[in-house]
């Protein structure tokens, strides 16, 4: 593994941030080898251009550079699964709701963008198959290429690929009446026939409920972790803990909540107005022991770039735009948090991991330990 025992001790003595463990204590350390004066370390990241993990990385190269030696810090590709039909891909996130209305393909648009902004390779597939809304929130005006071997290649726009069932009707106005089980049929062919490539991310835009769309991604591919979005609103809360559960129960972690909506931004007054409530995604993550990722507000600048055919994100330097870039960094730490406690064999649904906001009554427990301790120290 290293013909450096004593550099790689040193590596594996730094700690995950996250998961509040060492490297070396979770086997994220595949690989150290030393020559010509540089260092190449290889590592069980499958997050790019996650905050977490790029600061592991610096911290890493402070210890290589210490030592005398140049890094050069790579990630380990992994066992490819064959029976995997998205094998390229490194993270299948989707982005789900148990109810409509919540603005989640509003959410999956602007936060794959974001992504693509940063450098990462991403793909988002419009799996609402009776309401397909990405084509028209991004102005594709391309329709998908068709590969030598029969597979439909995505057109591009804003570095996204996309596909969409919008690419399969006759029209703007055409209705997609399907049944159960053509609808599984057409959503494995959109993710079975789509020659995406390598990517770093593939966000699928799920329709709401907790249907055959969403039993058919969960049983085709590998998902990484779930985002979920809801409004503050109580109607609201109780479909969305509907889809929480769902995926929870076919042991699929979440990587957080998005409450959209939050209030209104009056672009006039600057002021923000809670017009649905407020607290309703706190209440949730709280109940869920899950992180609030994002609080985004109605904000009439997102409205506009989506009726204008484009995102918000790629907008440069407005309020509304850096709303969804920082929920990009807090998707792509919980997607490396994920990733590596599944190498470390950590639930990243248990209480004992750090990666899991303790109950009211677990912290009160540890609170009255810590008192106990300080009365005996």
């Amino acid at each position: 593994m290293s013909d450096d025992p004593p550099l790689l001790s040193r590596i594996e003595a730094v700690e995950d941030p996250a998961l509040e463990r060492t490297l070396g204590e979770l086997g994220l350390v595949e690989d150290v080898s030393v020559s010509d004066g540089v260092a190449a370390v290889t590592l069980r990241f499958d997050a790019p251009y996650a905050p977490d993990e790029k600061a592991i990385g610096d911290r890493l190269r402070e210890v290589v550079r210490a030592a005398g030696l140049e890094p050069e810090l790579s990630a380990w590709d992994g066992n490819p699964d064959p029976n995997n039909p998205l094998e390229s891909v490194r993270n299948v996130i989707p982005v789900a709701s148990g109810k409509g209305g919540v603005g989640k393909t509003t959410v999956a648009t602007n936060l794959a963008t974001a992504l693509a902004e940063r450098g990462a390779t991403v793909g988002l597939l419009d799996a609402d198959i009776y309401g397909p809304n990405v084509p028209g929130m991004l102005g594709v005006e391309a329709e998908p290429g068709l590969s030598m071997s029969g597979t439909l290649v995505p057109p591009v726009v804003d570095e996204l690929r996309v596909m969409s069932m919008d690419f399969l009707t006759e029209g703007d106005e055409d209705p997609a009446m399907l049944r159960g089980p053509m609808v599984d049929k057409l959503l494995a062919e959109l993710i079975r026939d789509v020659e995406w490539g390598t990517l770093d991310y593939l966000f699928v835009d799920l329709p709401p409920g907790t249907g055959d769309e969403q039993l058919t991604l969960m049983q085709h591919v590998p998902v990484t972790g779930a985002v979920v979005v809801t409004t503050p609103e109580d109607i609201a809360l109780g479909d969305v803990r509907k889809g929480i559960r769902m995926f929870l129960d076919q042991g699929i972690p979440v990587l957080g909540l998005v409450e959209n909506m939050s209030s209104f931004h009056c672009p006039s007054c600057g002021d923000d107005h809670p017009l649905y409530g407020t607290g309703g995604g706190e209440q949730l993550a709280t109940e869920f022991d899950l992180p609030l990722l994002a609080s985004i507000p109605m904000d009439p600048e997102i409205r506009a770039s989506g009726d204008a055919t484009t995102a918000v994100t790629v907008v440069e330097d407005t309020p509304a735009a850096d709303q969804f870039r920082q929920l990009r960094d807090a998707v792509t730490n919980q997607v490396g948090a994920v990733n590596r406690a599944a190498v470390a064999d950590l639930d990243p649904q248990s209480s004992d991991n750090p990666l899991v906001e303790p109950t009211q009554g677990e912290k009160d427990g540890r609170e009255d330990r810590t008192e106990q301790h300080d009365a005996t120290s």
